[in-house]
């Protein structure tokens, strides 16, 4: 367990431990995903639409979890920042393909409509900028072999709204309050915070006390795996992985407490505890 916790962040006494704690949460949970979710799921051949919308969002948050676990230094806060507000985004979109009706339909709607809306700027770029080297062929084509049907379905899936910014039709503080606690109370207590350290204007949030970034760390940290768990949950029940391990979920929480033992006693009674 020493080797394990053994990081590069430079910790002080007391409650500064707390940033190594939540780091290695990630990391536990992370080996947890890879043997027993990841490897699982990849394994199957076949995916349903309903499936590679789960499928998609977790392995997007995954990726995330492994570029956190590669920030093991403190001056690292706004990426550290930056990564644990995209896992919110992603646990609040993976919560809600149980609540938005025809979200398989609009999730793919919206993919398509994003790549039409970008090959539009470009061309749009290149007819205002016809000496620029940039080539819009492809992009060009994309819309005169896609434009007229996506518009039409865009029209139909959301009537009353004419610029969609996401497939919920909902800005992101409407999508945390239809899904209630704890992703209203994120949003409204840390979203905005998180966001300071990424892309405020100025230097909001760059007026802290050196050892304040290692507690700012710490609590990043924390939320970046409770995201996680979501995400992990979310799949582990849509894809129905208790059929094949009823212990997985304790698994799951078993790697999330295992950090916060401090001896091999500890260890023992929270193995005990949760697996048996």
């Amino acid at each position: 367990m020493r080797v394990f916790r053994k990081l590069s962040i430079p910790i002080g006494p007391d409650v500064l431990t707390a940033t190594e704690r939540f780091y290695t949460v990630l990391k536990s949970l992370n080996e947890f995903d890879k043997q027993e979710v990841k490897r699982v799921i990849a394994g199957l051949l076949a995916k349903t639409d309903l499936e590679n919308c789960y499928w998609g969002i977790y392995l997007r948050g995954r990726a995330n979890v492994e570029s956190l676990l590669s920030l093991k230094q403190v001056r690292d806060f706004q990426a550290i920042a930056m990564l644990a507000r995209s896992l919110f985004e992603l646990s609040v979109d993976i919560k809600l393909i149980d609540v938005i009706p025809n979200a398989v339909e609009k999730i793919n709607l919206f993919s398509q409509m994003e790549k039409l809306r970008a090959a539009r700027k470009i061309a749009e770029f290149k007819d205002a900028n016809p000496n620029s080297k940039v080539d819009a062929t492809i992009h060009k084509a994309f819309i005169a072999n896609n434009k007229a049907r996506l518009d039409a379905e865009q029209a139909a899936t959301w009537p009353a709204t004419k610029r969609i910014e996401h497939w919920s039709g909902m800005n992101l503080r409407d999508r945390a309050t239809q899904l209630g606690h704890p992703f209203l109370e994120t949003y409204e207590v840390k979203y905005h915070q998180m966001s300071w350290y990424t892309h405020a204007a100025g230097v909001t949030g760059l007026d802290l006390k050196a050892s304040s970034y290692e507690l700012l760390a710490g609590t990043l940290f924390q939320l970046a795996g409770e995201c996680y768990m979501v995400l992990l949950m979310s799949v582990i029940k849509q894809f129905k992985l208790t059929k094949a391990d009823e212990k997985i979920e304790s698994k799951m929480k078993y790697a999330q407490m295992m950090p916060f033992t401090d001896t091999d006693e500890q260890l023992q009674a929270l193995e005990k505890e949760l697996l048996g």
